[in-house]
């Protein structure tokens, strides 16, 4: 992040007096309890702001040459993003033209791939998707008429971040798509960060409890009373909007250490867990020297899938250092969860059972009152 904007970030935490009061909102917001347990409802998220997308899918990192792939469903559409021989991306329906078998295992990733083919009847693929061979037909697909090649999905790479479309074919501007975030994303220089490890898990909430927990600090001092409460501000975050997307930067407990410096060297890095929000199903989290992705894909109403990832500045030249952000994770899950998404499949049960009419967002509490105000305000238009 640019020096300056550091700056601007921390004045606002200069500013903001006892218990950050300056960095609230001014303002609460309720939301129906329905919109995280209504049938309904949840399709026409699907509907509204996953299917058509575009989508967060992960940094050039997970795709570092020719051959990488990475496979995942988004509502049961499977995509596979491959990496061309040229250093370009292409993005394709996971499924043979055949009888429809996929290609690639769903969710999964992997490195050196030649050609897709076919698990079922050995029908292959080129990496840009052309058809290249229908093995033992004996002629019997002569008279097929139809384009046999792969079908291609809008896929776009900058500033280290890909994302994909996964239906229609309109091309992805990713500068429309951030909003403005990305100024913040570019300083980074994620294209050269390095892929240590990624994870998948299933939990038992709605999609939108993700974000929830993690957007805010309020719940730092009591959820997190053992583990992160003695290092991590409680009262507020610093929050930015860029359209639907959102900036969440969680504070540590000494962050007023950096106001006996001169200004002009003040730095928000070592105290800040900086979050983008990719609205609707990504995450990118700065920190102190790495870099952490989580991507959603609602399962249900109530059954998400969550895929996490860590990020070295550069490939690690020792096992030593390598196990160092491994350890990482390792600690990012386990808080996570056994604190955070275990409550939050918790709620999502006191949710489902319908004696609570609405939940409440503070004013200490922005990025859920903007957050659940875009979903709202995009299901409306919709």
């Amino acid at each position: 992040m640019r020096q300056a904007r550091q700056i601007e970030l921390l004045k606002r935490v200069a500013a903001s007096g006892d218990q950050l009061r300056g960095l609230q909102i001014g303002r609460s917001a309720t939301n129906s309890a329905s919109a995280y347990t209504d049938p309904t409802r949840f399709e026409q998220e699907i509907t509204t702001l996953f299917k058509p997308g575009p989508l967060f899918f992960g940094l050039s990192a997970d795709l570092p040459e020719p051959g990488s792939y990475r496979a995942m469903r988004i509502d049961d559409l499977p995509l596979v993003v491959v990496r061309q021989h040229d250093g370009s991306l292409s993005a394709f329906i996971n499924a043979c033209r055949h009888r429809g078998a996929p290609l690639v295992d769903p969710n999964s990733s992997g490195r050196d791939l030649k050609a897709f083919h076919c698990p079922y009847h050995a029908w292959t693929y080129s990496l840009t998707g052309e058809l290249r061979a229908r093995p033992f037909a004996a002629g019997a697909f002569d008279d097929v008429t139809q384009s046999c090649h792969l079908i291609q999905r809008p896929v776009a790479e900058r500033y280290g971040l890909i994302f994909v479309r996964p239906e229609g074919d309109s091309p992805i501007d990713v500068d429309e798509v951030l909003a403005g975030a990305e100024d913040d994303l570019a300083s980074f220089g994620i294209e050269n960060y390095a892929l240590i490890e990624s994870r998948t898990h299933e939990w038992d909430f709605n999609w939108k409890l993700f974000f929830d927990t993690f957007s805010e600090s309020y719940h730092i001092r009591t959820l997190h009373s053992k583990t992160l409460a003695p290092t991590f501000n409680s009262d507020c975050v610093i929050f930015d909007a860029f359209g639907r997307n959102l900036l969440s930067v969680g504070l540590r407990a000494n962050v007023h250490d950096e106001f006996e410096k001169p200004e002009s060297e003040w730095s928000l890095i070592p105290y800040g867990t900086i979050q983008y929000f990719l609205v609707p199903n990504g995450l990118v989290v700065h920190q102190l020297d790495h870099i952490e992705t989580w991507i959603v894909e609602p399962l249900s109403v109530n059954r998400t899938r969550t895929t996490t990832a860590v990020y070295a500045p550069s490939e690690p030249q020792t096992e030593k250092a390598r196990e160092y952000f491994v350890k990482n994770l390792d600690l990012l899950l386990h808080v996570t969860g056994a604190e955070d998404f275990a409550l939050m499949a918790d709620i999502q049960k006191n949710l489902a059972s319908g004696a609570l009419p609405e939940v409440i967002y503070g004013a200490n509490e922005p990025p859920l009152v903007h957050f659940h105000e875009q979903i709202n305000q995009a299901l409306r238009a919709d």
